[in-house]
């Protein structure tokens, strides 16, 4: 370090540029950018320097360059050092140089912390204005209720349902704000459900039923296939909305006007879950309007079609990619309707108890063998939730019904011997593939499964003996 006759700091360092050196005195204090333009007109008058075409020179080590805005004290560059000539880029990022162990600590602390920006902020303000919503719309019906089911708490859920509807149309469309309509669009759903209380509460019971349930359904069906017509995005979580509840307003439907019993209803629905479970790629296909050609059968001439121009391809990839969320939203959809079933399905003290776990058992299979062959992540998460809360569910009834004898140990066993399959395959399974020819034994399994639970479930809900009692006169 050397002391000007003006009491200005300097700094002897080398600087190099392509295969030439020169040793200067630079200002320890000052910012890089105030001086490097003399630094390159001294390189210019010994070598012919390039121009640069975009970013600015600055000074660097041998491994990572300086920030032009910092001094040579700033970076602890000590006399003696050696500095390159450099073009960076306005955007590259610039790491300080930190010899401290808690200043190291402290910078390591500062790169991987989520800092709380405008976006951080925004996203907590629209989650405050979800439960705020959620809260008000709990709110009103609890008000309906004590007030002996009055009409005034009736009209202010529809006001509610009315400015939450105009707060996710004015953000969809005049905001152009996709997060904060996702946000009324919960609130528009949610409050959408006051619908159901317009029907009068039984005079014989003096409590909601199931004809309020089934409104209810039917309403926030409606209100999420208004919401995704008017907000245009996130058509997984509206379809699975929608789905599930029109499943729960078809089984309202058959309760109310039907005398089965709830064990039979849950058969019928667990085997028309995996049905649509089935049908589900095909109905997403048909739902994003894409027809796929048909394949040709072996000789048949193929006609080749002309060129595909880029608005039809573009169009093509955007209704892929929403037959693709579509497909995960009826998915999970189809997977909630057969859990609730599974669930349902199981009675212990029944009659077909013994089939009613026969069935458990297989709907679980499917569950877990069909997601671990599914390539989307939220697909297969919900095949895997799907199983494991029938799985629990399941083991607690059994519990419950079976508390003394080697019932509960039995149960126990059973399941401590299927978690542990469950989690083996996916700790060491998962991170290999599968053989061919297990593979196949896989998908025959699933489909073995498949065969025995759908012929189960039709016993169950009393079809064979009702067709066994039919005579032909």
């Amino acid at each position: 370090m050397a002391t000007t006759s003006s009491a200005i700091a300097l700094s002897r360092v080398a600087i190099w540029y392509q295969d030439t050196q020169v040793d200067l005195a630079l200002p320890t204090r000052a910012p890089i950018s105030d001086y490097i333009d003399d630094v390159v007109d001294t390189f210019s008058d010994q070598v012919d320097i390039e121009a640069r075409r975009s970013g600015q020179w600055t000074l660097a080590r041998l491994d990572r360059p300086l920030q032009p805005s910092s001094s040579l004290a700033d970076a602890r560059v000590a006399d003696g050092a050696v500095l390159e000539l450099r073009v960076v880029a306005s955007t590259e990022r610039y790491r300080p140089v930190i010899e401290d162990v808690v200043d190291a600590v402290a910078a390591a602390a500062a790169e991987s912390a989520t800092p709380f920006d405008t976006a951080a902020a925004r996203r907590a303000g629209l989650a405050a204005l979800v439960a705020g919503g959620l809260a008000l719309c709990a709110a009103q019906w609890r008000l309906w209720a004590v007030n002996g089911y009055s009409w005034p708490a009736t009209v202010g859920g529809v006001i509610g349902a009315l400015v939450a509807l105009i707060g996710m149309w004015s953000a969809a469309t005049r905001y152009r704000a996709g997060d904060a309509a996702a946000a009324w669009s919960v609130i528009w759903i949610a409050a959408m459900g006051c619908l159901a209380q317009v029907v009068p509460v039984s005079a014989r019971t003096g409590l909601p039923g199931l004809a309020h349930l089934l409104v209810a359904a039917v309403a926030v069906g409606a209100a999420a296939v208004c919401a995704l017509w008017i907000t245009g995005g996130h058509p997984a979580a509206y379809s699975t909305v929608t789905a599930t509840a029109a499943a729960a307003a078809l089984l309202c439907a058959v309760l109310q006007y039907t005398s089965l019993a709830p064990s039979s209803i849950a058969a019928g629905t667990l085997a028309l879950g995996l049905v649509g479970l089935s049908a589900v790629p095909r109905a997403a296909l048909t739902l994003a309007r894409i027809s796929l050609p048909r394949l040709p059968a072996p000789g048949q001439e193929v006609q080749v079609s002309g060129d595909i121009s880029d608005t039809e391809m573009q169009s093509l990839r955007i209704r892929a990619r929403r037959a693709v969320q579509l497909t995960s939203g009826l998915m999970v959809a189809a997977v909630i309707v057969v859990t609730g079933a599974a669930v349902c399905v199981l009675d212990p003290h029944s009659y077909y108890r013994w089939l009613q776990i026969g069935i458990v058992a297989c709907t679980v299979i499917i569950l877990v063998l069909r997601g671990r062959t599914l390539s989307d992540r939220i697909q297969a998460y919900a095949m895997f939730t799907g199983a494991a809360v029938i799985t629990i569910a399941a083991a607690t009834k059994l519990l419950i019904a079976w508390p003394t004898g080697q019932g509960p140990l039995i149960v126990v066993l059973v399941v401590a011997a299927l978690t542990a399959v469950l989690v083996l395959g996916a700790v060491v399974g998962a991170a290999r593939s599968l053989p061919e020819t297990l593979s196949d034994w896989v998908q025959r399994l699933e489909l073995a499964a498949l065969a025995v639970v759908i012929p189960l479930c039709v016993w169950v809900t009393g079809a064979f003996a009702a067709i066994r009692d039919v005579t032909f006169r």
